[in-house]
C-alpha cells in the first residue's frame, strides 16, 4: 500500500460525504432555505470563504462534512429557516443527501458497464461433468434461476450470494422453464474440484449487452449494494456478525487504498457500494441521522403539529453522542486491526 492510494482513498471518501451534504445543499437551495454553513471535512477549519449567505469550511480532518440550515434544530419559523419550509420540503431536503448517494453510485456502475460488449446471465447453460443436482427435479440447462431460498436473483452474482446466505448445503430454488415457474425443493449445492477448479459446477448463459441490459444491470448492481446493507443490518442485529466486524472511516479508507492498489475497477465499484451504503445507512429512523429527522417529519405530518424543536433537540443531540461514542469504538478497532496487520 503507497502513500498514493492512501490518499486516493481519503479523497475517494471525502467525496462521498461532499455529495451527500451537496445534495443537501442543492434541495435546501431550490426550497428557499438559507445554508449557514457547508463543511468539507470535520474540526477546525483551516480555511474559509463566503459565497452569498454560506461560509464554506475546509475543516483539518478529512472525514465527514456538514451542510448547516438556517432554523435547523430551532422554532425559528420566519421566512428562509428550514422549519418555514413546507413539509414536502423538508422530507425533501432531509433525503437528499441519501439520493444523491443513490444516483452517484448507480452512475459510478453504469460507466463502468458501458464498455461491456457481453455479460452473463442467470439462466443455465450447462453443467460440468459430474454435477450431481441435475434433473427434472433438480436443475436442467436453460432453467432461469429466479430466487435461492427466498432470495431474489437478479443478476448471477446473485447465485452465489444467495447460496452462501443459506443455513445447509440443501435449497428451495425457483426457477422459469419453459414459461412457467417451478419451485424445486432440497436441491443440494455445495462447492467441489470440477476441472481442477472449486466451484457449484453451474456454466451460465453468456449474451450480447445492448444498452438498455447495461443500464438494467446497473440498477440492479445497485439494488444488490443496498440489498447487502439490509442483510449485513439483519445479520448484525442477530448477532450473525458482532459489532466489533464494524469498520469506520479507517477501515474503509484501509480496504479502499489496498483495493485501489491491486484494480481501479474494483476501487470505483467499492467506492459506489460505499456510497449506496452511506445513502441507505443516512436514511435509518435513527436519532441524529437523516431519517431520524425524516421520522419527526413524519410525525409531524400525521399528528398535524411538529414536536417542539427543543425535543428533538435533544433526541438528535443523544444519538449524536451515541453515534460519536460507536465511531470511536469501531474506529479504535480499525487502528487495531491495521498494527495487527503491520
Amino acid at each position: 500500500m503507497t502513500i498514493l492510494t492512501v490518499i486516493l482513498a481519503i479523497v475517494a471518501f471525502g467525496c462521498l460525504v461532499i455529495v451527500h451534504e451537496f445534495g443537501h445543499f442543492m434541495a435546501a437551495k431550490a426550497a428557499g432555505v438559507r445554508v449557514l454553513e457547508f463543511w468539507v471535512g470535520m474540526g477546525p477549519a483551516i480555511a474559509h470563504h463566503q459565497f452569498g449567505e454560506t461560509d464554506f469550511k475546509l475543516c483539518i480532518l478529512p472525514f465527514g462534512g456538514a451542510c448547516v440550515m438556517d432554523g435547523e434544530d430551532t422554532d425559528d419559523a420566519s421566512p428562509g429557516t428550514l422549519s418555514a419550509a413546507p413539509i414536502g420540503w423538508r422530507a425533501l431536503i432531509l433525503a437528499s443527501g441519501a439520493l444523491m448517494n443513490f444516483l452517484l453510485g448507480f452512475l459510478i456502475v453504469l460507466v463502468l458497464m458501458l464498455p461491456q460488449s457481453t455479460g452473463t446471465t442467470p439462466v443455465i447453460d450447462d453443467f460440468a461433468e459430474g454435477f450431481p443436482s441435475q434433473g427434472e427435479s433438480m436443475l436442467m440447462e436453460g432453467d432461469r434461476i429466479v430466487s435461492i431460498d427466498g432470495y431474489r436473483v437478479l443478476l448471477v452474482s446473485d447465485v452465489s450470494t444467495g447460496l452462501s446466505l443459506g443455513e445447509d448445503t440443501s435449497y428451495e430454488i425457483v426457477v422459469q422453464r419453459n414459461g412457467e415457474t417451478v419451485t424445486l425443493h432440497d436441491v443440494k449445492l455445495e462447492p467441489a474440484e470440477y476441472d481442477g477448479v472449486q466451484r457449484y459446477g453451474i456454466d451460465f448463459t453468456v449474451v450480447q449487452l445492448s444498452l438498455g441490459d447495461k443500464i438494467q444491470n446497473a440498477v440492479y448492481r445497485s439494488y444488490d449494494y443496498a440489498r447487502l446493507v439490509w442483510i449485513s443490518l439483519e445479520q448484525l442485529l442477530t448477532g450473525k456478525v458482532g459489532i466489533n466486524q464494524l469498520s469506520g472511516p479507517v477501515g474503509v479508507t484501509d480496504v479502499l487504498a489496498q483495493t485501489a492498489q491491486s484494480s481501479m475497477v474494483s476501487f470505483f465499484l467499492l467506492i459506489a457500494f460505499i456510497s449506496i451504503n452511506l445513502g441507505v445507512m443516512n436514511l435509518l429512523p435513527l436519532p441524529a441521522l437523516d431519517g431520524g429527522r425524516l421520522l419527526f417529519v413524519l410525525i409531524e405530518l400525521i399528528a398535524r403539529k411538529p414536536v417542539p424543536r427543543k425535543y428533538e433537540g435533544y433526541i438528535h443531540f443523544g444519538g449524536l453522542a451515541a453515534l460519536m461514542l460507536l465511531m470511536l469504538y469501531v474506529t479504535w478497532q480499525d487502528i487495531l486491526r491495521l498494527m495487527g496487520a503491520a
